[in-house]
């Protein structure tokens, strides 16, 4: 009876086994593979394999693997989780939703369905050893070529291979006057890590003493002062600004000591950040347009896509862009032609007017508003203001009276 009951026992545990491996497996088609089981979080244990050969649907990239990891348990797509592995090439963390091995009919597929949401609009083909233009010609001569049936797979064949354990990084060495920090920077809501800088300041005397890209490892030297206070501010275009004081050589002094971690003599400080409400106005300080033209420089783009990305985030989301200039004086204004989309060079090609500054302000808004267009957001979502230099923040003559030329977003529908 004992055996009995010790046999049941073992086919139970078994059959929960399957259950839970099953409900964790991949998407799987004629075309799709499985490359390990689910990834197991255990504290601060994590199973992260590499990428093989094959493509993958990507969904979320990230330097830091908690945060791949933490991003891929919070989706559920078809009422699956997403896998999560690393990319020996960059070192980065992938969250993918679909994966094939060859077949680039199949990866189109997956992604333009992907696609179709506005969570993963910017999901994407990540060719692992793979080439596309191999894909390519082996699709051209599978229409011509009479090809043989391959043969059926085996267990071997498809048999996952053995996940590789992830392993901190070891220990930085830590100079004694200077302290390893990360700012580890993520959407409050998407989880994803948000690109940009934190700026360090000097929190006795408030001066700014350098700024540092998020999510990356930077070795901070201590402020001159007793207290060795600093204020790490962070403040990226389309977030609420957040910011945190501590002693650098003592970051648990912080107020919020649930934003500090340390970990082989790394210190990590982490900002979720929110957006924007409705009412507020962001200022796109990192816009610049040539002078006297409504064309943008190529310096633009990244500030332009962070906007973008906000507005791709919220299909809810509406906004008002707001154009100032330096002054009210009339001039030349140059600009783009009906249909030109070279957004981002002047050219012969360019049209040249004589206008007002408010003339100019409203070309200014106007192009970026048409360059959102482009990128598929849909123009009734957005409005334009044209202020010419009535709103000015600094005197014309003042030697930082160049920031009176900006563009600002209003908040109007959240």
């Amino acid at each position: 009876m004992a055996n009995l009951r010790h046999w049941q026992g073992t086919i139970f545990f078994t059959m929960l086994t399957i259950a839970l491996l099953l409900t964790f497996s991949f998407y799987s088609s004629s075309t799709a593979f499985n490359l390990s089981e689910a990834f197991a979080i255990k504290g601060k244990n994590q199973t992260i394999p590499y990428l093989e050969k094959g493509m993958y649907l990507i969904v979320g990239a990230f330097q830091i693997p908690e945060n791949a990891v933490q991003y891929a348990k919070s989706l559920s797509i078809k009422g699956k989780v997403p896998r999560v592995a690393r990319y020996r090439e960059n070192g980065y963390y992938y969250v993918y939703a679909y994966a094939t091995k060859d077949n680039l009919e199949y990866a189109r597929e997956r992604r333009t369905e992907l696609r179709a949401t506005s969570q993963f609009y910017d999901s994407w083909i990540l060719y692992v050893g793979i080439k596309l233009d191999d894909l390519l010609a082996k699709e051209e001569a599978r229409d011509i070529v009479v090809l043989e049936q391959p043969k059926e797979a085996t267990a071997e064949d498809i048999k996952a291979p053995e996940t590789e354990a992830f392993i901190p990084p070891p220990p930085v060495a830590q100079d004694e006057h200077l302290y390893n920090y990360r700012f580890n920077v993520v959407n409050a809501t998407t989880l994803k890590e948000v690109p940009g800088y934190i700026t360090i300041v000097d929190a006795a005397r408030n001066k700014a003493m350098r700024s540092v890209s998020t999510n990356q490892i930077h070795q901070l030297e201590a402020p001159k002062t007793q207290s060795k206070e600093i204020i790490a501010l962070c403040d990226i275009f389309g977030y609420v600004i957040e910011q945190t004081k501590f002693k650098i050589d003592d970051p648990l002094s912080a107020q919020d000591k649930s934003m500090i971690s340390e970990s082989g003599g790394i210190t990590t400080v982490k900002f979720e950040l929110a957006r924007h409400k409705i009412g507020d106005i962001l200022t796109m300080y990192h816009v610049y347009f040539y002078t006297n033209s409504a064309i943008m420089k190529p310096e633009s783009k990244f500030e332009l896509n962070s906007l973008l990305n906000m507005l791709k985030e919220n299909e809810k989301l509406e906004i008002k862009i707001h154009g100032h200039t330096n002054g009210n004086a009339a001039g030349k204004i140059i600009r783009l032609k009906e249909g030109d989309k070279n957004y981002f060079k002047v050219s012969p090609e360019n049209e040249e007017i004589f206008g007002s500054a408010k003339e100019l302000s409203k070309a200014r808004a106007k192009v970026i508003m048409q360059w959102l267009i482009d990128q598929g957001i849909d123009e009734k979502r957005m409005d334009i203001k044209a202020w010419g230099g009535k709103k000015m923040i600094y005197k014309k003559t003042d030697e930082l009276a160049s920031k009176n030329v900006r563009v600002e977003i209003e908040i109007l529908k959240t």
